[in-house]
Formats: structure tokens, sequence, C-alpha cells
């Protein structure tokens, strides 16, 4: 019995230890399992919105946030496959994906994603509530993620989202018209909080004047994290130029409808133009601000066929001028833009007016239509008003036209005659559009015409009138007898006065104001009185060199006039001793011959 009772007992004991091998072992198994990603299961993300305003114990709901939930990473054969690891590549990686869902947080800031494929998500804010300052994050996550104690996995996970206050960055390039760098422009920065319609000087919290931003050598302002909303409002900015360097003028459109900027909530920068379009979102938004200043520029054609502002011309020559202006590339914007010019009274006849426009990257011209302007005359003066938005496309207009010296008024000598042009163009645009102001520039060509005075007298210093003078341009010219027009397409003749002074008017010098030289040829010579019969003076027997400059009309040339010398005038003594003489001579030859005869 004994015995019996024994193997009963190891029968039990071995029983028992048998149970507790498979106990132990089914505990081991039960164990691994765990430490396994069981993917036939799904999971959910939940995201719990709150603010952090006053620190990450304000528990705050944030309701209105739009998360878009991308799967960016899957299980194969029980391991996790993704090629993203951060925010970064993450949104590359869905440029061209389709959200697994889309969800808003409720009045408790809660979205929730259920019934998920296990894997790698990447949770984007793609829209926030209007108003709020407080902007959560986006963010990766995993389904499951390893749990607190790192011995399994947990397939439900909530998150809640870092919390940032929404900001943007921004850079502005300032440039003149040639495309250089402008140093020294100081901006100041307006904030709109109702989408653009008032502005205001912006001044930061905790500053208590506005922040002004001056460029750096790159002719750069750089605007950095400037607030998504301010005072619960979403928040627009931009920048207004308040002063310029020395040799620039501030932007002709002065807080008027510039470009400006919004952040979004993944703080990236929208920038938004005058005319309401608005460039793809960027990190940093970028303005380019042209010095928008026109410009005009007057000349007038030399006699080497390039254009300078002065040239010298003659009374029959035909003085073509040029006039340049550049324009403005927003000149769309502005409300004026019109061309005056003016002849002084030394110039008439402005003939052969045409208005060109300078286009495009390889400058073409063409001729601009008459529908972009209104031309008139009245006078001397000449109009032109241009419809600003039909001019748009040039980056230049042209206008060249043909004028004459008016000789009798004309102003001879280096002061010249002047030929004003002016520009005048709306310099400050309200954000309605109103013209609050103007500005006209100006810019003058010059034309000099020079003369000559002479002074005719006789050897006693008397004044000789009635000589006529024809001139030519050089001494080849005037022993050919081809001499200077006058305006009837005839000689010049001038003819002394009974001051002996005589003029010639209208003649050019050189173009760099030296003097030029032309020849006098006197072609009459003036008369005197002797014994009750007219006699003429000694014409001059060879061209007269005489140099033309800016001032050569003020001095008189004293040219003298000598009389002839006397010849013996028929029927005087001096005749009658010749005849004598003549007949004796006859006289004595004949008797010479008889005696030879004789003999």
């Amino acid at each position: 019995e004994r015995k019996k009772e024994s193997m009963k007992k190891t029968k039990i004991s071995l029983m028992l230890m048998l149970m507790l091998v498979v106990v132990t072992i089914s505990n081991t198994v039960f164990a691994v399992t765990a430490s396994i990603v069981d993917t036939s299961k799904t999971g959910s993300v939940t995201i719990t919105a709150l603010s952090q305003l006053n620190g990450a114990a304000d528990n705050t709901p944030i309701k209105g946030v739009e998360y878009s939930l991308y799967q960016v990473g899957n299980y194969t054969d029980g391991l996790l496959t993704t090629t993203v690891n951060t925010k970064e590549e993450a949104e590359a990686y869905i440029v061209d994906k389709t959200p697994v869902a889309t969800k808003t947080t409720d009045d408790n800031g809660v979205a929730s994603f259920t019934a998920l494929t296990l894997g790698r998500y990447y949770a984007k804010v793609t829209a926030y509530p209007t108003g709020t300052s407080q902007i959560p994050e986006s963010f990766l996550v995993d389904v499951p993620m390893t749990n607190d104690a790192g011995n399994g996995w947990v397939y439900d996970i909530t998150v809640k989202p870092k919390v940032k206050v929404a900001s943007g960055n921004a850079v502005l390039t300032k440039k003149d018209q040639k495309n250089n760098p402008i140093q020294g422009v100081v901006f100041t920065v307006q904030i709109s909080t109702d989408n653009g319609t008032t502005w205001t000087d912006y001044v930061p919290e905790g500053a208590s004047t506005a922040l002004t931003l001056t460029t750096d050598a790159a002719g750069q302002v750089k605007l950095e994290d400037y607030p998504i909303t301010v005072g619960e409002k979403d928040a627009r900015f931009r920048l207004v130029e308040t002063s310029v360097p020395a040799g620039y003028e501030k932007n002709i459109i002065d807080n008027s409808k510039l470009d400006c900027v919004y952040a979004q909530a993944d703080g990236k920068t929208v920038v938004v133009h005058a005319d309401g379009t608005q460039e793809p979102a960027a990190d940093v938004g970028e303005l380019t601000m042209i010095n928008e200043k026109p410009a005009v520029t007057k000349t007038v054609r030399n006699d080497d066929g390039s254009y300078d502002e002065l040239a010298s011309v003659s009374a029959t020559d035909t003085i073509s001028y040029n006039v340049t202006v550049s324009v403005p590339t927003n000149v769309a914007n502005l409300n004026t833009f019109n061309l005056t010019d003016t002849l002084s009274e030394g110039l008439t006849e402005r003939n052969n007016i045409v208005i060109t426009g300078m286009y495009g990257t390889d400058n073409a011209i063409e001729t601009i239509p008459t529908t972009a302007y209104s031309k008139t005359e009245v006078g001397q003066v000449l109009t032109l008003t241009f419809t600003p938005n039909d001019i748009k496309k040039y980056s230049t207009i042209i206008v060249t036209y043909d004028a004459k010296l008016d000789m009798d008024h004309a102003t001879i000598g280096t002061q010249g005659n002047d030929n004003t042009v002016e520009l005048t163009y709306s310099n400050k645009i309200d954000v309605d559009g109103t013209q609050k102001s103007t500005t006209t520039i100006e810019d003058t060509a010059k034309v000099v015409t020079g003369g000559i005075k002479i002074h005719k007298v006789d050897s006693a210093d008397v004044n000789l009138s009635e000589a006529k003078f024809k001139i030519a341009t050089s001494k080849a010219n005037a022993e050919a007898g081809t001499f200077v027009k006058g305006t009837d397409g005839q000689d010049i003749v001038a003819v002394s006065g009974a001051d002996g002074l005589v003029e010639i008017k209208g003649l050019a010098y050189n173009d760099d104001e030296t003097a030029r030289d032309y020849y006098l040829v006197e072609t009459e010579a003036p008369t005197y009185q002797e014994n009750g019969e007219e006699k003429s003076y000694t014409l001059l027997s060879a061209p007269l060199k005489v140099a033309v400059s800016g001032t050569s009309h003020t001095t008189e040339i004293k040219v003298i006039n000598k009389k002839p010398i006397s010849l013996p005038l028929t029927g005087g003594i001096g005749t009658v001793l010749f005849a004598i003489a003549g007949v004796s001579l006859l006289v004595i030859g004949k008797s010479i011959k008889k005696e030879e005869v004789k003999e």
C-alpha cells in the first residue's frame, strides 16, 4: 500500500511539474507575442489640440484645426518599411498623394482617425480657425508605438501636438532701374487685419514705435517671424518706402497698391501682388521693388549724326530733336503721364513728329497707337497726354521731330535757343487709386548759332556804307563762288549800313563750342565822290578768313577799303604831252627815211 501510495504521489508530483512547465512555456509564449507587432490589428490616432498660450498647463481646446492624415510607411513581413523620417521628407513625399482622411478638431479640440492600417503617418495641418494665433504643428506618428514600459505595443495613439504662434518670413530686395541693389532705403512695416482694406504702422508686441527696416548692401530687408494673426485676426504685412539715400527719389507710388505678405499655418509665406494675384507659398516670401522714377531726356542731332544736349546750327539747317522717356514698370497704376514740349521763340516749324515705343527683352520698337495718347499743339507748345494703362508694355517712349531756327527771333551766341520738355506724372496714389499729387521733371536741349560783325571803313576810319559781302564755308568754296545760302535759298548778301556795320547771323560753329572758320568775300565795293564823279573803293583782293564762335558776333572786325591809285584822265595835260611826244617821234622818223632814200 505504501508503495502504491508513493507511486501515486510521484505521479501527482510529475503532473504538477508538467503543468508548471506548460504554464511557464505558455507564459513565455505570451510575453514574446506581446512584443511583436500584430499586423492583423488596426490602430487609431486621436489628436487633442490644446492651447499653450499660458504655458503647458493651459488646456483650452483649439477648435477648427484641420488635419489631413497621410500614410507614409507600412509593414512588410512584420517590419515597418518607409523612407520618410522627417517632416521635410514627409512634405516632399505627400506632394502628389491623397490623404487617408481629413478631420477637424471639435469643441474639445479633438480629431480622431480610426481603423487605420498599421504603418507610419504624417498628420499635416491644412487649415486653422480664423483669429487664432496658435497653430498646432504637423507631426509624424507610427501606428502602433512602443508602450511606456518598453515591452509591448500601443495601437490606439493619443497625441497632443506642439503648438506654435504661427509666423512667416519675407525678404524684400530694392533695386534701381538698372537692376543694381540700393543700400540705405528705409521701410516702415505696415499691418492690415481686414485683408488689405486699411493699413496702419505695425508696432510689435513690447515695442513703443513702428517697426522700420533698412536695406543692406544687397539692397535687402528681412521681415522675420512676423505673426500670422494679431488681436485674434488674420494679419497681412507690407513695407512702405519712407526714405532713400542721396541720389534717389522715393518710389513714385507712395502708400498705394503695394505687394503684401501673409503667413500660413505651416509657416510658409504667401506673396499677394497689387493686382490681387498670389505667388505659391514659400518658406520665405520674396518681394522686389524697383526704384520707379521715370526719366526724360532731350537731345539734338549734331553734325556727325550723334545726339547731344547741344548742337550748333545754321539758319537753314533742319534741327532734329529726340525725346526719350523711361517708363516705370508700374505705369498702369498711375493716373497722369504727360509730356509737354516747348520751343523757344528762336525756333519754329515743328514737323515730322514720330512717337514710338520700345518693349521686350530685345528692345523691339514700334509706333505707339494713337489710341494710347492724345496730341495737341498750341503755338510753340506740343502736349502728349498718355493713357497709362495703354503704354504699360513699353519700357521707353521715344518722340522725334524736326524744327528750324526763326532768324527773326533767334538768339545768337552761347545763350542759345532752348527746347524744353517736361514729364508730369503721378507720384502719390492712395490705396483706393486716387491721385494725391503729381511731380514734374524736365530736360532741355539747346541749339546755338553764331555770327560776325564787320565794320567797313576807309583809310581815315570813316564809315563806309553799301559794301556788299558774301560768305563761304571754306577758302576753296569762296574762290569757286560757292557761298552760304539764306532761308530763301539764295546766297546771303550782307550790305554795310551808314554806320559801316554789316552783320551776318545764323552761322554754325563747332558742336564743342569752339570757333569755326569762314571766308568773307567782298563782291561790291562802296563808292565815293571825287571831283564831282562817283568812284569805287578797291575791293578786297582775296577771301578774308573770319572765325565764328559763340561770341564772335559781339566783336567788330574792321575791314579797310582804300581808294585806288589815280590814273591820268582823258583830255588832261598829261595826255597832251604824250600826244606831242608821239607826233614828234613820227616826224623825226619820216625825215630820217627821206634822207636815206636821197642817198
